[in-house]
């Protein structure tokens, strides 16, 4: 018989080695950036993903379900009960994942809520300067309301012969369906048509492989480097003008992801891109109002922001296809006008 003691040892390595290994397995990415700014919103609805022996899980109001948009819509349903199509739309999410998980489920979560129609995602992160808080990074969800064309498109063009359920389920596994519970569209009917709301026409590719390898323009950068390239970009593109930016001049950044790049390695890409708007704003802020883009009001920041919109896509292959092979324009067309 094992002495008392030495069953103690046991019992107690076990439970903390069993509390590290959760630790681990929900850590948020870890990020240096002053731009992480976005403060927690309370009203907005937490999903959180548990990602652990290489599987994905849905942790919803603390429990545990099967990672598919199935349980997500439910989950989401029951949460907007009370509310309308257009309050639903402008409900913020946020997410909590790991930074080990491969993007390929976020590239699916992406895709859902876009089709659920919800426009905003803040992205759960820890600022290396405060570890022990959270902040949120936010995450625009662009429209695109031609998905079951796209499917089919793609897979004519990839000799396929599959039904466009079938062609998405091939990059997005765990997907029910490809109409929106929420009209997503219905976002698009504003009064004010913003710059999202159009077909991108004009796009830059950022491309991320395994192994923190990122090319852009061919060329293969790190994160820091990224963001000075994509300032220079955005002077480039827009002429380092302060004026409103007319529609013909949008400038859409698309990241090009393999699905088992790290979450990780996504966040720091996606921070460079966040900072490189931010560095521009400020020196458009100058240019125009003599005073740092952080220090100016509400309606002159968004002066700024009309001058360069932060139009950050990432569109999988499917949609990528058929904005570039089928939705070319001269003329800038927005998403509700696409028949």
């Amino acid at each position: 018989m094992k002495p008392i003691s030495h069953l103690y040892f046991i019992i107690f390595f076990s439970v903390f080695f069993s509390i590290i290994t959760k630790a681990q397995t929900s850590q948020l990415p870890n990020i240096s950036s002053q731009y992480l700014t976005q403060g927690n919103d309370y009203g907005a609805v937490l999903l959180t993903i548990r990602y652990t022996e290489n599987k994905s899980l849905w942790v919803l109001d603390g429990k545990e379900v099967d990672f598919t948009q199935q349980n997500l819509y439910q989950f989401l349903n029951a949460k907007f009960t009370k509310l309308d199509d257009a309050a639903i739309q402008q409900s913020n999410l946020k997410l909590e994942a790991p930074s080990n998980i491969p993007i390929h489920y976020l590239q699916d979560v992406y895709l859902w809520v876009q089709i659920y129609g919800n426009k905003n995602l803040h992205l759960a992160m820890h600022e290396s300067m405060e570890p022990d808080k959270k902040q949120y990074l936010p995450l625009s969800i662009l429209p695109f309301t031609a998905l079951e064309k796209a499917c089919t498109y793609y897979a004519l063009s990839t000799k396929g012969t599959s039904s466009a359920l079938e062609t998405f389920l091939k990059i997005h596994p765990n997907t029910e369906a490809l109409t929106a519970e929420k009209k997503a569209v219905e976002n698009l009917k504003e009064k004010t048509v913003r710059p999202e709301a159009y077909i991108p026409q004009h796009i830059l590719h950022i491309e991320l492989k395994e192994n923190n390898e990122i090319f852009f323009k061919g060329r293969q950068v790190n994160p820091m480097v990224l963001g000075s390239l994509i300032q220079s970009a955005l002077a480039i593109n827009y002429n380092n003008s302060y004026e409103k930016a007319k529609p013909q001049q949008y400038l859409w950044l698309n990241l090009k992801m393999h699905p088992n790049v790290p979450y990780q390695q996504y966040a720091e890409v996606l921070v460079a891109l966040q900072e490189a708007f931010h560095l521009y704003w400020e020196e458009l802020a100058f240019n125009k109002f003599q005073q740092p883009y952080l220090d100016l009001d509400a309606v002159e920041r968004w002066s700024i922001q009309e001058a360069s919109p932060k139009l950050i896509a990432q569109y999988d292959a499917i949609e990528l296809l058929f904005i570039e092979e089928k939705l070319a324009s001269k003329t800038p067309q927005t998403w509700l006008e696409l028949k």
